[in-house]
């Protein structure tokens, strides 16, 4: 499978809800990084904490690519998520949200290197104020 692919089946899976097929192409040391909070987090246990913040916070939250493009081992892509807010959004010490109810959409973009067809670093970007902009006016 190529690291395309890999990354395809791995938004598919969220999409899916389908987190035990997600964690099969995830390596047991592998990091992800949030960047505007700096979170870091390893392995299986932090790919499970990263997926419960955001579904804690937007329970029905579905992701579509937009762009995607591989260079080797190394991902990029730039995608956007849909989601209504019903639940506290809790990133680290960082960013704390309490619900609101708004249906929000924001981009992000996530650089995933795959080794040997599993996820060994994420890196997760996306613009923190805009989101609380969205969340907390509403626009």
């Amino acid at each position: 499978m190529t690291a395309e692919q890999v990354v395809r089946r791995h938004y598919q899976f969220f999409n899916e809800r389908r987190f035990d097929d997600a964690i099969e192409q995830i390596d047991p040391q592998a990091v992800f990084h949030t960047l505007p909070t700096r979170q870091r987090l390893v392995g299986v246990a932090g790919y499970r904490a990263i997926v419960a913040a955001w579904l804690h916070a937007f329970v029905d939250a579905q992701l579509k690519i937009e762009s995607l493009s591989a260079q080797g081992e190394i991902v990029d892509v730039d995608f956007v998520g849909r989601g209504t807010h019903t639940g506290d959004l809790v990133l680290g010490e960082a960013l704390s949200v309490p619900a609101t109810g708004l249906v929000i959409e924001l981009p992000f973009h996530d650089r995933l290197e795959i080794r040997d067809g599993r996820i060994v670093r994420a890196e997760l970007d996306f613009d923190e104020q805009a989101l609380r902009r969205h969340l907390l006016s509403g626009r």
